[in-house]
């Protein structure tokens, strides 16, 4: 786990273009890996400001968060985090309730069925390396993701899975470390 300062949190918003500017409330976000929820609570924060200012109700706001974490503990963190910021938002308890239920979703980001496509894909992906993993989940995940070549890291699949995920007019704004723009195994991810 490694936890995101909130001026990178910022920074990485910023550049993603995902500011109250903007009416969020037409956007879609994704988190692939929201850990204890740094970019979901500021997002949240945008996404009710941008809303209260185009006059869109919270009730409407189901389609414009997406977010998976495979830790079971770091999700119901996350819900709590951001229930309390919905509630004291004005939302009522059970407005909130579906919202966050509906917008955090435990499960494993690069194996879960996703049918949409995403305005704009933010986070601080897991920095894993492959053969870290258990053999049978490596073999699955090498099947799905052909940037997974070598010695990469997992960060790399998360990088594919969004891109592919990502709408034509899209951003895609990670943290990540550079190696894979230079390395070995990186250069699959670089033809993509």
């Amino acid at each position: 786990v490694v936890l995101t300062k909130n001026h990178i949190v910022q920074l990485i918003l910023d550049l993603a273009s995902y500011n109250t500017k903007r009416n969020l409330t037409k956007l879609r976000l994704l988190e692939p890996s929201c850990g204890e929820g740094a970019f979901l609570v500021e997002a949240v924060r945008r996404l009710l400001s941008s809303a209260k200012r185009h006059r869109v109700p919270a009730g409407d706001l189901a389609h414009a968060i997406r977010a998976y974490d495979i830790d079971n503990t770091s999700v119901a963190n996350t819900r709590n985090e951001v229930r309390e910021i919905l509630v004291e938002s004005g939302v009522d308890c059970a407005s909130a309730e579906t919202l966050v239920n509906g917008w955090i979703r435990q499960g494993d980001f690069l194996l879960a069925s996703i049918g949409e496509r995403f305005d704009v894909v933010v986070g601080n992906p897991p920095y894993v390396r492959i053969e870290q993993l258990d053999p049978q989940l490596q073999a699955l995940y090498r099947s799905r993701f052909e940037t997974l070549f070598d010695r990469a890291d997992l960060y790399v699949a998360f990088i594919e899975r969004s891109l592919e995920l990502l709408s034509p007019s899209g951003l895609l704004s990670f943290i990540c470390a550079d190696r894979w723009t230079m390395n070995r195994y990186g250069a699959p991810l670089r033809s993509l």
